[in-house]
């Protein structure tokens, strides 16, 4: 069968062929025509600090450099910046500003002038909430929190209307709330008197209770490990903090590359919320190696090997090992978790070491027990018990020591970096009484201090102000009495850089005695310009002292210089250059360089 097509008709030929050659001749002229040049200008009423927050706004201004199509195109612009303007300066409490707009086609090149009054600043009267169905001291909870962050008087600000927002919605979830929502947030604006009101509408859903727990992503690791590093029980009162400690408690476990925890979407009909905990486990085993520099000491290496997942997670082995041409060091260490209580821990360490400095010879074996409690997530405290046997020679006099000591620490951190913090403050106290097993008659107790701080002085972590102060005293012996290899010695890499290791404070000939006590500070300025690269200038300064307690007619010694920063995926690749302010003749060289991973300090 012939099937016939169906013609067009003239008309519809017709008004195709019109649109086709209206994109046509539109396509070239959109080609070829050229673009509107124009600038943007404020009027010269406008006050400086306003003409600067809105030209970043502008996309009148942020688009001038390719010019515009067309002056429909430009007009759309300067309209849609008009109104941007206007949020804008209602998000700064300036709800009665005008703004207005004006083409100048006499300018070349055509210039887009805005003319801006922001008006009086309007002040909040009065911030309400309602949350039906929450009474009592959630209720008044949540009305001081609006009241303190909406306080009467003040400007309503954008940024406090969304902080306010998280708020309420953070002290609902803590208290049992974790489905409620804002309904309503009305600003009323009052311009005859410049007030504003503010009133939320809250709708708290149901209280809820922790329901039952589903453990994802365990391969090697036993779920009897986790659980009871959740600080909550099934049935109490839903409170979102507890999620957070209970993620830090799990990453702090160091198994897991991902932690993450989240309740359901909705309750059961008791109110019970199931919670879900989602890890993926890191692998098991690490073995790491590097090699270090010091003009003063020469080269290092460093290797190490360790498990964090024995007995399901309940335990870590590992093992430490340095060696250079002064130091022949082998440490090892087993920590088992949760020891007795989930915020405690128990770890072994042991040391074999020779050490040949300028200072002492040294060859000891040691072991240290200790149980450590973890009060916060930022404080921890140990206790415990330790032996040491060595034999120590310093100026050809050779001496035998079997030491007992019970040590006791106190750290405290709270920087953001392990390896390049840039705030925050770390705090470390360490004391320990130490008796001779084989001579009644040796007693001394020694404590050290040592408190660094971070100031990130740009706030976006390009310029860093670092300083760190130390210090430490031996009471109960004579200064020679106390073993050479358990004195102070300040100097080198790890304290007053630009003088030899250990070189600062007594000294007999050309032997550094070291001191029964000691002060040291460092300071240093860190300018992150590259993504991966920065410089670093620094100031140290410090000495050991003869005496339990410092004594300041002896010099302090003070050293500077320059380091570059090279930011690894591993951390801060470090190089510095550092000379003696106080250089001693015979003794101190020109300079010193120190290669290293980490930060000083």
């Amino acid at each position: 069968m012939k099937r016939h097509r169906k013609r067009r008709s003239l008309p519809t030929l017709f008004v195709m062929s019109a649109f086709f050659a209206f994109l046509f001749l539109h396509g070239f002229h959109a080609a070829f025509a050229q673009p509107v040049r124009y600038e943007v200008r404020f009027d010269d009423t406008v006050d400086a600090r306003w003409v600067d927050q809105l030209r970043a706004l502008s996309d009148s201004a942020a688009l001038a450099a390719n010019g515009a199509v067309s002056m429909a195109q430009l007009k759309r612009r300067a309209e849609k910046d008009q109104d941007l303007f206007r949020t804008y300066m209602r998000s700064r409490g300036h709800y009665g500003g005008t703004v207005s707009y004006r083409i100048d086609e006499k300018a070349d090149p055509l210039a887009v002038i805005f003319t801006v009054d922001p008006g009086p600043l309007y002040l909040l009267e009065e911030a309400e909430i309602q949350v039906p169905g929450v009474e009592g001291e959630v209720l008044q909870s949540l009305t001081e929190a609006v009241r303190t962050l909406l306080p009467e008087g003040s400007a309503v600000l954008a940024e406090r209307i969304v902080e306010t927002d998280k708020e309420i919605l953070e002290l609902l979830s803590q208290n049992g709330y974790p489905l409620a929502r804002i309904d309503q947030r009305r600003v009323i604006v009052n311009h005859d008197t410049r007030r504003v009101l503010t009133r939320y509408r809250v709708t708290s859903g149901p209280k809820c209770f922790f329901g039952p727990v589903r453990i994802q992503g365990l391969e090697s690791v036993r779920e009897e490990s986790l659980r009871p590093r959740l600080p909550w029980q099934e049935g109490d009162v839903f409170d979102a903090r507890l999620l957070h400690r209970a993620q830090n408690n799990l990453i702090q476990m160091d198994l897991f590359s991902v932690v993450r925890l989240a309740h359901a979407p909705s309750a059961d009909p008791q109110g019970r919320l199931p919670i879900d905990v989602t890890v993926v486990e890191r692998k098991p085993r690490t073995f790491k190696g590097g090699l270090f520099y010091a003009t003063d000491v020469g080269p290092e290496l460093n290797v190490s090997w360790e498990n964090r997942n024995l007995s399901g997670g309940r335990a870590r082995v590992g093992a430490d090992s340095w060696l250079s041409s002064e130091k022949k060091v082998l440490e090892g260490m087993y920590l088992w978790r949760d020891f007795l209580r989930t915020d405690q821990f128990f770890q072994l360490n042991g040391r074999l070491a020779e050490e040949d400095w300028d200072a002492y010879w040294s060859r000891h074996i040691g072991a240290v027990v200790t149980v450590n409690r973890q009060f916060s997530p930022s404080v921890r405290a140990g206790m415990g018990a330790g032996f040491r046997l060595s034999s120590v020679e310093q100026r050809s006099n050779r001496e035998t020591y079997a030491l007992s000591f019970l040590p006791a620490v106190l750290h405290a951190d709270t920087t953001d970096n392990p390896l390049d913090p840039t705030k925050g403050f770390r705090l470390q106290v360490q004391t320990a009484p130490y008796g001779d097993v084989t001579d009644t008659s040796l007693f001394f107790w020694k404590t050290s201090t040592t408190v660094s701080t971070y100031y990130d002085w740009a706030g976006d972590g390009r310029f860093i102000l670092a300083g760190i102060l130390g210090g430490g005293s031996i009471v109960g012996a004579a200064w020679k009495a106390v073993p050479a290899d358990e004195r102070f010695y300040v100097g080198g890499g790890g304290s007053v850089r630009g003088y030899d290791y250990q070189s600062l404070g007594p000294r007999e000939e050309d032997t550094p005695l070291g001191g029964r006590s000691y002060l040291s500070w460092n300071g240093e300025l860190r300018w992150r310009f590259r993504k991966r690269l920065g410089v670093v200038g620094f100031l140290d300064g410090g000495t050991a002292y003869e005496g339990a307690a410092p004594d300041f007619k002896h010099r302090f010694r003070w050293g500077t210089g320059v380091g570059f920063r090279y930011y690894s995926p591993l951390g801060p690749f470090r190089i510095d250059v550092a000379f003696p302010l106080n250089r001693r003749a015979g003794i101190d060289d020109l300079f010193q360089i120190y290669v290293s991973l980490g930060q000083a300090f």
